[in-house]
């Protein structure tokens, strides 16, 4: 369901001292595969709340899975980007006993401001994937702001898709050594099509902000990998698994977290993403912010926070 990440051969980055960087993450949700399986196929359990699960909560959230798809396209926001990641130095001429000693990673910090939307390829209009235009980053402009509006509505109204890949690569240019893209359509997993693929339980109930929320725990049960990971020189397959919240009250999805743990070596290696959803004036859900993590050892090596405000129209006619 979920397609392959951007490989970046040659990086700079390497395993060294426990320390692993990571290029990219991608998440690429393909409407497509949404098609392939249309029953749904739970664990049977003889609980109500279980059962309720089945017949009333999930359905819901696929409806509301389905409207992002069909709505979300149409709209686009300012993303505010906080980075921060271990990195390793640019390489400079070291004497004395200086040269001996082991080169260890520094403390990244990074601020990148953009418009921000989910739209497709003209190639493959049923994949959403997520587009920004980057004006600002650690205070500096990139291009002035009216003008970086201007060229980003132009290119979402356009047919062009080697103006939507640009976007695409520029964004990554102004990065750290981690770009985590793709997570803003977290929600399109949910579609009625696709919850065959999943073994979903009740977990508990919790308050998010004023909303007391149901949450859900899911584990990937069919269908090939959905999470891939690219780290230099390879790519890395992980099933997908975490938990979903919904809102008690009539079902609108509000969180979904995802978490991937495997073992490289002696280093164990965790990656985790959470993704909240606030209502619309339409009557959906957008994307409200976005946190994605990496731990090495328990150790945390890369954080991305992404904050979406000012959600309008693209097309004001």
């Amino acid at each position: 369901m979920m397609a392959v990440c951007r490989k970046y051969a040659g990086s700079p980055f390497a395993i060294r001292s426990g320390f692993l960087s990571l290029r990219l993450v991608r998440i690429r949700t393909v409407r497509s595969e949404f098609f392939i399986l249309a029953a749904l196929a739970l664990v049977p359990s003889s609980l109500s709340a279980q059962d309720t699960l089945t017949t009333e909560t999930l359905p819901q959230v696929a409806r509301h899975a389905s409207k992002f798809w069909q709505a979300a396209s149409g709209y686009f926001c300012r993303e505010t980007l906080h980075q921060k990641a271990l990195m390793l130095p640019k390489r400079k001429l070291r004497i004395g006993r200086k040269a001996t000693e082991p080169v260890k990673p520094e403390l990244k910090d990074r601020e990148i401001i953009s418009y921000y939307a989910l739209g497709s390829f003209r190639t493959t209009p049923e994949a959403l994937h997520e587009f920004r235009q980057v004006f600002l980053v650690d205070g500096k402009p990139v291009m002035p702001e009216a003008k970086a509006l201007q060229k980003f509505r132009a290119i979402l109204s356009s047919k062009d898709d080697r103006a939507r890949t640009e976007l695409q690569e520029d964004f990554d240019q102004a990065n750290l050594a981690v770009a985590a893209t793709d997570f803003g359509q977290l929600l399109l997993l949910f579609t009625k099509a696709n919850l065959g693929k999943y073994i979903f339980e009740r977990d508990s109930s919790t308050l998010i902000g004023a909303d007391r929320a149901i949450v859900i725990k899911f584990r990937q049960s069919t269908g090939q990998e959905a999470l891939r990971i690219g780290e230099p020189g390879k790519q890395v397959k992980q099933p997908l698994s975490g938990k979903l919240w919904v809102r008690e009250s009539d079902n609108q999805p509000l969180r979904i977290t995802l978490t991937a743990t495997r073992q490289l070596e002696s280093d164990e290696i965790r990656d985790e993403a959470s993704v909240d959803y606030a209502p619309t004036a339409m009557g959906g859900v957008l994307p409200a912010s976005v946190v994605y993590r990496r731990y090495i050892d328990n150790e945390l090596k890369v954080e991305n926070v992404s904050q979406y405000s000012d959600w309008q129209p693209v097309d004001t006619k």
